[in-house]
């Protein structure tokens, strides 16, 4: 394999941890919440440590692979390519949903699971998981774009 390969590989490993992480965090909330109070609020805080411990290194991996792969193609590809343009903005929206949207939310998620707080769990079960579609969807929607090579 030469390094253009080992990058691509590299790079839909990253992006395949991302989509893998999104799935399991779709479906694991309410399999945690029949196992009771303590388990769901357990979920949510590992949910909200994945943002650091799992998502910004697969994002740094796609990045950095992702340049790479530009700077190998020669002329078949640029920084000011749609799709490569797109994918660095997927980064910052992943990043900025991390930061802003996820942690604090899955803090809040398991806060309102240990008070029994049955308002407050709906309420931030379905803002994660809201947020959690649009950022699966942008992210489908970059690797449609990524395979196409889009503009």
């Amino acid at each position: 394999m030469d390094v253009r390969e080992i990058m691509l590989v590299l790079h839909i490993a990253g992006v395949g941890a991302w989509l893998g992480a999104n799935v399991v965090q779709a479906m694991v909330p309410t399999m945690a919440a029949k196992q009771g109070g303590e388990t769901a609020a357990g979920w949510y805080r590992i949910a909200g440590r994945l943002s650091t411990r799992l998502y910004m290194p697969a994002a740094i991996l796609i990045l950095v692979t992702g340049v790479v792969l530009v700077l190998q193609s020669g002329e078949a590809y640029s920084f000011g390519s749609v799709f490569v343009t797109m994918g660095f903005a997927m980064i910052v929206i992943g990043a900025l949903l991390g930061k802003f949207v996820f942690e604090p939310g899955s803090e809040r998620a398991a806060v309102a699971v240990e008070s029994g707080d049955q308002g407050a769990i709906k309420t931030a079960a379905a803002r994660l998981a809201t947020f959690g579609t649009v950022d699966t969807l942008l992210l489908l929607f970059t690797i449609t774009a990524m395979v196409v090579r889009l503009g």
